[in-house]
């Protein structure tokens, strides 16, 4: 048969092999995760890798951060970043009520946030406020019915985006061993809106909620 582009070009992809003396070049994700105190506070994603002290006595695992080395790839590894997201985890009960609350306790705070991705030596390489990772009207709805005045939770579920922003053609470049970091600054300039994100803050503390901070992109890996 003849060769089209295509598949030339699936037979150059496959000339390296499993174990090619070149690099490999594999879609990938690296992440890290937050909890919250009882005060809103500020928080440094990519600090510290797999292995240091985490949440209470615990210590982080593959589940709350890919990095090993604390802000750092590997020696040998690069990474361009197109995409960047924000997920809240582990509500971890069915009560849809409290759910609702938590969901919307996450939104709250990510409408007063700025999320700056930082390598080391530079001021900030993305600037974004956290209002852009959800919708335009973001609220999570709960209503009192009913004789017993018992509180049904609706919309849950349905109020957050896909939790990403595309970098579009402006990915950003984190090369081998070069520190990064990715910076969430929580604050209002209104003194009752903090009151209100530091009673947000508790209750996903209270809760075990945390916020998962994620960076996809092409990572390179040298054999």
């Amino acid at each position: 048969m003849a060769l089209t582009k295509e598949a030339m070009y699936d037979i150059a992809l496959g000339r390296g092999g499993s174990y090619g003396a070149t690099r490999d070049v594999l879609k990938h994700q690296v992440w890290d995760t937050r909890y919250f105190g009882t005060t809103a506070t500020n928080y440094t994603f990519f600090a510290t890798g797999i292995g240091n002290s985490w949440y209470q006595t615990s210590s982080k695992t593959l589940n709350e951060t890919n990095l090993y080395d604390s802000g750092k790839l590997p020696n040998g590894q690069t990474f361009l970043v197109k995409r960047i997201g924000f997920a809240l985890l582990g509500l971890g009960n069915k009560d849809a009520v409290r759910a609702a609350n938590l969901v919307q306790d996450y939104i709250d705070i990510m409408q007063h946030s700025v999320v700056e991705l930082k390598i080391q030596g530079r001021e900030w390489d993305l600037q974004m406020h956290g209002r852009q990772f959800l919708p335009a009207v973001a609220m999570s709805e709960y209503h009192a019915t009913g004789a017993t005045n018992i509180e049904v939770a609706s919309r849950v579920g349905d109020v957050i985006a896909s939790g990403w922003y595309s970098l579009d053609h402006i990915p950003i470049f984190i090369d081998s061993l070069v520190s990064f970091s990715v910076v969430m600054t929580v604050a209002s300039a209104v003194a009752n809106i903090n009151t209100n994100l530091n009673a947000a803050a508790s209750s996903l503390n209270d809760n075990y909620a945390t916020v998962q901070c994620m960076l996809e992109g092409v990572i390179t890996k040298a054999k």
